[in-house]
């Protein structure tokens, strides 16, 4: 059994960062990471795929984005890239293929065991990441077993579907731009749409993501947050890792011909149930949208000094 004072689990940017942070205080601590570093970025993600926020916005402990193209947004192999560098410069003690299998409390610590031996440490941190397990529900065991079925996890590409066409269920960032994705290569697809929120991807000629730290929205505290249960279910907003459109919503995708329905609520005797709530559900989005956009015209209208507006604009 090896013995350490902190243990790191994941060696993505949250145990990378945490890894930072202890090595600038010199607590000694080690990484282990089932794979290789920024794992889930190389393996769980498709071809297409950019970040959702700027390039300027990536920004780590001691570590920021440096590169020519501040208002790009990361395609998959430059986030690789990026973590790597990051752990190079940090000089992460990162222990790669080293799957954690189980892990207990032992005395005042824990024990970590792992398919190459045990750890014991004194005090551990869990960064494996909130979105490595696909969430499917119940009713997938009642899909047919002639019709194939692929989580976002392990979907690359259209190359990989079978002719004819498609069912995407769920209308976030992941839904809507897996669905245009789909459609452009061919298929037929069909968009399963429940609660979503539609949110502009440039406002006020800034990119939404400048508004939102700016304005203090990504910086709110946990007991700023009336419920935070609530909170944690709000669905991810409809954007893109793209400046050309500022809106990548459902009347952009019915536009292509993407055929746009309401949650996917059953499954009998081989027929899909949809709910009648589509409507409700984007009147509800709107809703959700104007108060943010409300929030953010508040913030800048009390900008009133020349420095403040000069950076806020009109």
């Amino acid at each position: 059994m090896k013995q350490i004072g902190t243990i790191v689990i994941g060696a993505g940017q949250a145990g990378l960062a945490m890894s930072r942070c202890l090595s600038d205080r010199g607590i000694r601590h080690v990484l282990l990471e089932r794979g290789e570093v920024a794992n889930s970025w190389l393996h769980e993600r498709w071809d297409s795929l950019r970040l959702l926020t700027p390039n300027w916005q990536s920004r780590l402990p001691g570590f920021s984005y440096k590169g020519k193209d501040p208002d790009e947004f990361m395609t998959m192999p430059e986030v690789v890239r990026y973590l790597r560098d990051y752990a190079g410069a940090s000089r992460a003690p990162v222990e790669e293929r080293t799957r954690v299998h189980a892990v207990t409390a032992a005395g005042a610590g824990y024990r970590v065991e792992t398919d190459r031996g045990e750890w014991h440490c004194d005090r551990l941190v869990l960064a494996s990441g909130a979105c490595n397990i696909a969430s499917v529900p119940a009713l997938a065991s009642q899909v047919p077993a002639g019709i194939e079925q692929i989580t976002a996890i392990d979907y690359r590409n259209p190359g990989q579907l079978a002719p004819g066409g498609v069912l995407v269920v769920g209308a976030s960032a992941t839904g809507v731009q897996l669905a245009a994705e789909i459609r452009a290569a061919g298929h037929d697809v069909i968009l399963s749409a429940g609660e979503h929120i539609r949110m502009p991807r440039h406002y006020r000629g800034r990119d939404i993501q400048w508004w939102m730290e700016h304005a203090g929205i990504h910086a709110t505290r946990i007991d700023e947050v009336d419920d935070m249960r609530r909170a944690r279910n709000v669905p991810s907003l409809q954007l893109v890792g793209s400046r050309e459109h500022r809106f990548f919503d459902l009347g952009g995708l019915a536009e292509m011909g993407v055929e746009i329905v309401g949650r996917l609520g059953a499954l009998r005797d081989g027929t899909a149930l949809f709910s009648g709530g589509l409507a409700n559900h984007c009147a509800l989005s709107d809703l959700k949208m104007n108060r943010l956009l409300g929030t953010l015209d508040a913030w800048a209208g009390s900008c009133q000094t020349d420095s403040n507006w000069s950076q806020v604009g009109q």
